[in-house]
């Protein structure tokens, strides 16, 4: 590496590691022998051979991995870094990480010039500049960091970076990394006092793209264009920080690092944006977090997480999730999960699940899962579920399945699917029963009825008329349920059962009429059928004005029911008959 020839401080140890460097201290899956043999195979089903083979995972943008181009190797036991080098070139460098092996795009090579290492007051400023191996370009907006005091500081315009570090260790580790560029870190000694102990920090790469917040109207907003290139360069490192504190994302304990923590309490006066909370966070305005988020996190208007969340999110407007959720999350106007939800959203206004749901959701107005759901949605108006919904859906007006494989209950339910049970006003499914039917009783001289569902379960939305005089008349509506039962080609049995109030003139007295019917029906041909069948009927009317002094019964009912009645009135206001109907379906 370029070395400035005016640097003359006592003892340096100058020392280049590439990428190898993060994975020098666990080096046991890149150095694992392993033999591939492929002939114009995919590069995406040999990467996905060696995974299997190595029992890791590889972790990668597929837009900078060409998974579909042809790669012939002949390898026998070779390091997996050696094979990587095969199929990849020096095009890429790679990271260990938990079990996975994170491959970064990396063609271009970067050097680090160091001109001044020296103690000013009780800091250590290390000064240099950064710049293109190949074309001796200065290279602006790279990230400088030191890994273990934490502090990281971006190139400007002529390449040049200045880092003053407070309480350093024996050794400095100055690493740079830029988009395209492969990483590289440089140790040398400190001029300062060697403190006793040691305060190294955990640090690790994440996998995973963890930009997300930052392409969002949020973070394009309250994100400074120097934290998302340091957040860009640093990508998935992370390090482990028992405390952090912020007043606005870009006053904070560490600076542009803390993008790259992950603590265990987090307190942001205003606002925050930071790597990870495996604790507490808590913001009186609003929390960014471009990774995971463990226990609790709350804020007076926003949460938005680039990663998952395990626990529980409290916002007073909004809560975002990239990731999964697992917990609770609760706001007063919106939830959003990208991920899948294993757990409970609450929201005044809309909750929303890009993936599978197992939990519930519940809302004032509008809850949609986008993929498999197992569990309760209730809303005050809407439900929607793109994919299977096993559980059940519960709406004050309209419940929305593509596939139901549970139940549903709302004023209009509807589904592409055929299974499943749906209950209310109007229930319309795939293939399901969807009927007009036109008959006459003993009380009513027509009935139309409108009939949806399946043949399973339909829900009869009904009304009917009949005229005695000018003075008399009566008007019915109601609801009811029925099954739809097949004897033979032409033949069904439905029984079905309703609630109807009967206007007779006076809104003050209240009178109802429970009915069993029993109609047999036969297609005539499609679109028309015939039907008819006995009923059993209970009739019950009651005064509204305890003044009135009428018979409780009406003389209309009365006379047109006498003849069949079963459950005479006796003035307590019940009485009951047996009854028929007869008709026609349509369609």
């Amino acid at each position: 590496m370029p070395i400035n020839s005016k640097f003359t401080f006592v003892q340096i140890l100058f020392l280049f590691i590439s990428s190898a460097f993060f994975g020098a201290h666990a080096q046991s899956i890149l150095d694992t022998d392993m033999s591939i043999d492929a002939d114009k195979k995919p590069l995406g089903h040999i990467l996905d051979l060696m995974e299997q083979k190595g029992n890791f995972r590889f972790a990668y943008y597929s837009k900078l991995v060409v998974k579909d181009s042809a790669v012939t190797i002949h390898s026998k036991q070779s390091t997996i870094k050696d094979v990587l080098d095969q199929l990849l070139g020096n095009k890429y460098e790679y990271k260990e990480s938990k079990g996975f092996i994170i491959l970064r795009y990396a063609p271009l090579e970067l050097a680090l010039v160091l001109e001044k290492n020296s103690v000013v007051g009780d800091h250590q400023v290390v000064s240099g500049y950064i710049m293109d191996v190949k074309t001796n370009k200065r290279i602006e907006n790279a990230s400088v960091y030191e890994k273990n005091a934490l502090q990281s500081t971006l190139t400007d315009k002529e390449g040049v970076f200045e880092l003053k570090l407070k309480n350093v260790l024996e050794t400095i580790e100055l690493t740079v990394v830029k988009e395209n560029y492969k990483t590289i870190t440089t140790i040398f000694l400190s001029e300062v006092k060697i403190q006793m102990g040691s305060r190294k920090s955990n640090s690790d790469y994440v996998d995973g793209d963890f930009s997300a917040v930052e392409r969002t109207g949020i973070g394009r907003f309250f994100i400074s264009s120097k934290q998302k290139i340091q957040s860009l360069n640093l990508g998935g490192f992370i390090s482990e920080v028992p405390v952090q504190a912020s007043i606005i994302p870009s006053l904070s304990t560490r600076g542009m690092m803390n993008s790259q923590l992950n603590s265990s309490f987090s307190l942001n006066l205003l606002g925050g944006y930071t790597g990870g909370v495996r604790g507490l966070e808590m913001a009186g305005l609003y929390n960014i977090t471009r990774m995971n988020v463990n226990a609790l996190q709350m804020a007076g208007i926003f949460n938005t997480v680039g990663g998952s969340v395990n626990g529980v999110q409290l916002a007073g407007i909004y809560n975002n999730v990239f990731g999964d959720l697992n917990g609770l999350q609760m706001s007063g106007i919106n939830n959003s999960i990208k991920g899948s939800l294993h757990g409970l959203q609450l929201t005044g206004i809309y909750n929303s699940v890009q993936k599978d749901s197992k939990g519930m959701q519940m809302s004032a107005i509008y809850n949609t899962v986008k993929g498999t759901q197992n569990g309760l949605q209730i809303s005050g108006i809407y439900n929607s579920g793109s994919g299977i919904v096993r559980g059940a859906q519960i709406a004050g007006v309209l419940n929305y399945a593509k596939e139901l494989d549970g139940f549903q209950f709302g004023l209009i339910n509807i589904t592409d699917s055929p299974s499943g049970y749906s209950m209310g006003l109007l229930n319309f499914k795939k293939n399901g029963y969807k009927k007009i039917s036109i008959t006459s009783n003993e009380i009513s001289d027509i009935n139309v009825a409108v009939k949806t569902g399946d043949n399973k379960l339909y829900t009869i939305l009904m009304a009917g008329r009949s005229e005695r005089s000018d003075e008399e008349k009566l008007t019915s509506f109601g609801i009811g349920f029925g099954t739809n039962i097949l004897l033979g080609k032409r033949f069904t049995y439905n029984p079905e059962i309703s609630s109807q109030y009967l206007y007779l003139g006076n809104w003050d007295r209240y009178n109802s009429l429970s009915k069993f019917d029993s109609p047999f029906t036969f297609r005539i041909f499609k679109g028309l059928a015939i039907s008819a069948g006995p009923s059993f009927n209970i009739y019950t009317s009651e005064k509204r004005d305890k003044n009135t002094l009428d018979n409780n019964t009406s003389t209309f009912v009365q006379d047109r029911t006498k003849r069949y009645n079963v459950i005479k009135d006796n003035n307590k206001g019940i009485s009951g008959w047996v009854g028929w109907s007869f008709g026609v379906t349509l369609f």
